[in-house]
């Protein structure tokens, strides 16, 4: 049977693992494209990232590179949501990339 960590104390001992982060003020972000489900190499990635956010205090995004239509899916969507959820991750904030489109077009005129 699978024994429950104390995140407290694995975080507290993890604490300078980032030079120079300010407790509050970090911030990480996960970046899937809904193409295909969740791998190996994903869960890597997601677990760093959610758990340096929680670390410092900060926040995680989960942000959908949607950015290829013509590959993506709703249903790699829920797929990867539910997965996070049964790792037990849970972003502080979802956004897509193509949320940022308008504010970019600005930026490059």
């Amino acid at each position: 049977m699978l024994k429950k960590v104390d995140t407290e104390i694995v975080y507290k001992n993890m604490r300078n693992v980032l030079k120079g982060a300010k407790e509050g003020e970090v911030v990480t972000r996960f970046a899937p494209e809904p193409s295909g489900y969740l791998h190996l190499g994903h869960v890597k990635a997601v677990l760093l990232s959610y758990h340096y956010s929680k670390i410092y205090k900060g926040k995680m995004i989960l942000r959908f590179d949607d950015t290829n239509p013509s590959k993506e899916k709703g249903e790699f969507v829920e797929s990867i949501k539910n997965d996070l959820n049964s790792l037990g991750v849970f972003p502080d904030k979802q956004t897509n990339s193509s949320d940022y489109f308008d504010i970019l077009r600005k930026y490059l005129e």
